[in-house]
């Protein structure tokens, strides 16, 4: 087997989303539903129900009281980080491994792809047209999901392909993956969203994130704004190692944002804040 086909065939041997977090996905992306709709998903998954309340109940939440009531924690908690933390609880093989291929610690994935969530959230405030915020929230989440696959297969290869971006024998950091093992973080993310059954708003954005100009496009809108929150992030601080910055902005964005430079220094700042009081709730 080639190693091409390994990396794909083991894409299609990560366990599958739980029922209610790909639920969750469904309701929060259709924009129309009540806390009272994501209770009755969440009280049935014990496990989600659990950490549902660990966080509302942590210090860094700050409420100052005992919360017991799961309809009275969404509403405190909010819709996205509700979808945020079924993703992560049920992926920890995705989302918290050590990625040694970009030599990332464990969790840096996972606090990469939150901040990028939040940022591209934040960005659909600037879009030309109407982009769902809980949309743009969980595909950052999923962005990367194809690094967690991918990254054994660049171990000891990560001086390699940082040479060939300093010798400009590939485009950037995605060339780069290619060239060493025949596909990219990019490819395999989007044989794990297939495997997961993804819809093609989350499926695009995994996809073309680096190039969102190949999206379809109905769907170019929605990975513009993970293409940018991906940026986003890492230029707030938040990469997953060797790889941070190592990618190339496509200036066709501002055919779907309008945004300044005062608006990139005031999305910087916004995001940042938000990351820190949220990580802290999913590393306490």
């Amino acid at each position: 087997m080639s190693t091409v086909n390994e990396i794909l065939e083991k894409a299609r041997l990560v366990p599958m989303l739980s029922q209610s977090a790909l639920a969750l996905m469904k309701l929060v992306e259709s924009g129309d539903h009540s806390i009272q709709d994501i209770v009755r998903i969440v009280e049935h998954d014990p496990a989600l129900t659990a950490n549902v309340l660990k966080v509302v109940n942590a210090p860094a939440f700050g409420l100052g009281q005992s919360v017991t009531s799961l309809a009275r924690a969404v509403s405190f908690i909010g819709d996205k980080l509700v979808v945020g933390i079924a993703i992560g609880s049920c992926s920890p093989t995705v989302f918290h491994s050590d990625l040694e291929g970009y030599e990332s610690l464990a969790g840096e994935l996972w606090l990469h792809s939150l901040r990028t969530a939040i940022a591209s959230r934040e960005l659909t405030k600037y879009a030309r047209t109407e982009i769902s915020p809980e949309l743009a929230f969980t595909a950052g989440i999923l962005h990367d999901i194809g690094k967690s696959l991918i990254s054994d297969y660049l171990k000891d290869k990560t001086p390699e392909l940082l040479d060939a971006l300093t010798n400009n024998t590939a485009e950037d950091f995605l060339g780069a993956e290619r060239d060493a093992v025949g596909v990219d973080h990019c490819q395999v993310g989007t044989a794990l969203a297939e495997h997961w059954n993804l819809p093609d708003e989350l499926t695009a954005p995994i996809h073309f994130h680096h190039d969102p100009a190949q999206a379809d496009i109905s769907l170019r809108a929605i990975t513009y704004a993970v293409h940018l929150g991906d940026i986003l992030a890492m230029m707030g601080g938040s990469s997953t190692g060797a790889d941070g910055l190592a990618y190339t902005l496509d200036s066709g964005f501002e055919e779907y944002f309008t945004l300044e430079p005062q608006d990139i220094y005031q999305l910087l700042l916004t995001v940042s804040l938000e990351f820190e009081r949220t990580k802290t709730l999913f590393f306490q």
